[in-house]
């Protein structure tokens, strides 16, 4: 029984050694394709399309995957190009959204038609469920 186990244990260890160095290749590419924007720089490329809040939340949440190899950029498709568990994207960070500016979790507006999932129309979505979820919390 020992030896299934130390087998097992060494075949568990050797997969994640095979996705680490994968998930580490694909950030190393991520930041020789486009600039790694400093947070100053990120957040005055959101300005234009999304509120600061939105901006903030998205440069700390994607920072956590990505980094140290690469910063967030605006023109990221979160769930193409990065190596994000897209139902942490998709289910997680709305609701952590939701939860951190008190909105209802309950209707989100669905996801505009045509837009790519790109990190500055996510910003863009949240702050549509700010407007919907806001309104339907305080009236």
């Amino acid at each position: 029984m020992a030896g299934w186990t130390l087998w097992f244990c060494a075949l568990m260890a050797i997969i994640g050694a095979i996705y680490w160095r994968r998930y580490q290749r694909e950030l190393r590419a991520i930041s020789t394709r486009r600039p790694n924007l400093t947070r100053e720089e990120f957040m005055a490329s959101m300005r234009v399309d999304v509120s600061d809040a939105a901006a903030k939340f998205l440069w700390e949440t994607t920072l956590i995957y990505i980094k140290p190899h690469a910063t967030p950029h605006p023109e990221d498709d979160l769930m193409k190009e990065l190596p994000i568990d897209q139902d942490d994207i998709a289910l997680d960070w709305p609701v952590d959204w939701a939860r951190l500016n008190g909105l209802s979790e309950d209707g989100f507006p669905p996801w505009p038609e045509g837009w790519d999932c790109t990190i500055r129309n996510f910003g863009r979505w949240l702050d549509q469920i700010e407007a919907h979820c806001g309104q339907a919390t305080r009236g």
